[in-house]
């Protein structure tokens, strides 16, 4: 029905040589709704929230390999409260694009590379990031009822170096009291 309208109002449009004009306002309309997109109304929490979990990342990833690894201690153990620790080397880092340029100096062919630049509608720039690596763990400690026994010791350790990556020397396992067991 609307287009049928639409269809009329072009007509009449071309009939009354009123056709530039018309060509004339959409334009000028089509212009101003570009502009209006292009400004920040009110600010957008969307764009500025992972520059807010980039400080949060270390936090997150240790309390994230603490929780597996605490399923993991519970299910050797069979404990209801064994306690572990995590501690990382780094807070992990990002690998950002390159744009790979030649040019020549007097000592011959010598290569430069830049880092791809990204820059938002307020004009704040940021590098164009294609990976974020993992903080290194530098090491553990668990705590366990149950660690006294050899066997069960080296249980612990075995299950902590297979499941975070580290060495044995990194993994630390006491016998202790979790956090159910009755005071002495």
């Amino acid at each position: 029905m609307e287009l049928k309208k639409a269809g009329e109002a072009l007509k009449s449009a071309l009939k009354g040589r009123k056709l530039p004009q018309a060509v004339f306002l959409l334009g000028i309309l089509g212009i101003a709704l570009i502009y209006l997109s292009s400004l920040d109304w009110g600010g957008s929490p969307e764009a500025e929230a992972p520059q807010e979990e980039a400080g949060a990342a270390p936090e997150a990833c240790q309390r994230r390999l603490e929780e597996d690894l605490l399923r993991v201690v519970r299910a050797v153990t069979g404990e209801e409260s064994p306690q572990v620790m995590v501690t990382l080397e780094d807070g992990g880092r990002s690998v950002y694009a390159q744009d790979g340029g030649q040019s020549s100096g007097e000592t011959g062919q010598e290569s430069q590379a830049s880092h791809v630049i990204l820059e938002d509608g307020k004009g704040a720039q940021r590098g164009l990031s294609v990976a974020e690596l993992q903080p290194e763990v530098k090491g553990v400690v668990i705590v366990s009822q149950r660690a006294g026994d050899p066997a069960v010791r080296e249980k612990l350790i075995n299950a902590a170096r297979t499941a975070l990556g580290v060495p044995s020397s990194r993994v630390c396992v006491v016998e202790g009291r979790g956090l159910d067991a009755p005071p002495e």
